[in-house]
């Protein structure tokens, strides 16, 4: 589980980053794509976490 908080960290990270430059310049195209990609990075993630803790529940 180590392994997955590290990557939870580092993605919470880079989507922080994304949406502090986006708040900066709104207006920009390149950071508001940078953003949604980290965003959807992040969430794909959180729900391949979630599926598998329910397939663990599951399995009980």
């Amino acid at each position: 589980m180590d392994i997955n908080n590290q990557l939870l960290k580092e993605l919470l990270h880079k989507t922080d980053i994304a949406f502090q430059a986006l708040m900066e310049q709104p207006g920009s195209q390149e950071l508001q794509t940078a953003y949604d990609q980290s965003k959807q990075e992040l969430d794909c993630y959180v729900g391949k976490v979630r599926n598998q803790l329910q397939d663990r529940q599951r399995e009980r």
